[in-house]
């Protein structure tokens, strides 16, 4: 799926939960090695479509095995949830930001939270949190992560168009992000099931080895669509893919019940 859909907008909440059983199994090559599951989370997501400069630039910083998709995009995402439990530990409120380009997968996988009926492949290029937990467990599977400060805010309901903002900081992928949204295409405390769309989240580890997040949103609520804006400082990652240090696209927003992500490593 398309984040530029108004299904996409229902479903991208990863930001960044329960599992729902009798899913599919993931394939036999894939080893699954950690679980985050959250709960009560809203996110803001900016994709950002890449010129034909733009995705030859984005092609040399993804890691080798990785071809950017045909019609390329970056994904400029922030997330906050209540809590979560990551393999068996509980932790609390926590925020993270992400930047990713999409791309063919090298591999296939299915979710086991879900029907994997329509999925968005995506290489990171940085996942950032404010948990020292979440950030050890990205690390130690091969994701670009650190911690740093995220906000995010959803604006108030009174102005039309509703103006949201998020930021990030760090060394590795600093952000800010500002949108001009629709009211919310859903009343507040009006959820729908996830219809079947999947976020695959892929990276390379230190051994060479194709690693993969299933990032399946349960129960989604007060979605948004729009424009929006990423701004980067000058000499960073974004800004040599981009070319500028300010870039435009289409925004989603919404909130979720949570999110299950499951991480696999591929063998050789």
């Amino acid at each position: 799926m398309s984040r530029r859909s108004v299904l996409s907008v229902i479903a991208a909440v990863a930001i960044t939960c329960g599992v729902v059983p009798g899913a599919a199994e993931a394939a036999p090559r894939a080893t699954r090695i950690a679980t985050v599951v959250s709960h009560d989370c809203t996110n803001l997501g900016v994709t950002i479509s890449l010129t034909p400069a733009q995705a030859a630039r984005a092609q040399a910083v993804v890691p080798k095995g990785f071809r950017v998709s045909a019609s390329p995009t970056l994904l400029v995402e922030t997330s906050q949830c209540a809590g979560a439990t990551v393999d068996g530990t509980r932790i609390g409120a926590f925020r993270l930001s992400e930047a990713a380009v999409s791309v063919t997968p090298p591999r296939r996988i299915e979710s086991r939270q879900l029907p994997d009926l329509v999925t968005e492949n995506i290489v990171m290029l940085s996942q950032l949190d404010t948990n020292r937990l979440l950030s050890s467990v990205k690390a130690d599977a091969g994701y670009p992560t650190e911690l740093t400060e995220i906000s995010l805010d959803r604006g108030s309901s009174g102005p039309v168009p509703r103006v949201m903002t998020a930021s990030a900081g760090g060394r590795l992928a600093p952000t800010k992000a500002r949108a001009q949204v629709s009211p919310y295409l859903l009343p507040d405390g009006v959820t729908v099931p996830n219809p079947g769309v999947v976020y695959q989240l892929w990276a390379k580890n230190r051994d060479g080895r194709f690693v993969v997040t299933t990032n399946s949103n349960l129960r989604i609520g007060t979605p948004a669509a729009g424009v929006g804006s990423v701004t980067v400082p000058t000499g960073t990652l974004l800004h040599r893919l981009l070319g500028r240090s300010t870039a435009s696209g289409v925004a989603f927003s919404g909130s979720a019940s949570g999110f299950v992500n499951d991480t696999y490593v591929f063998s050789r």
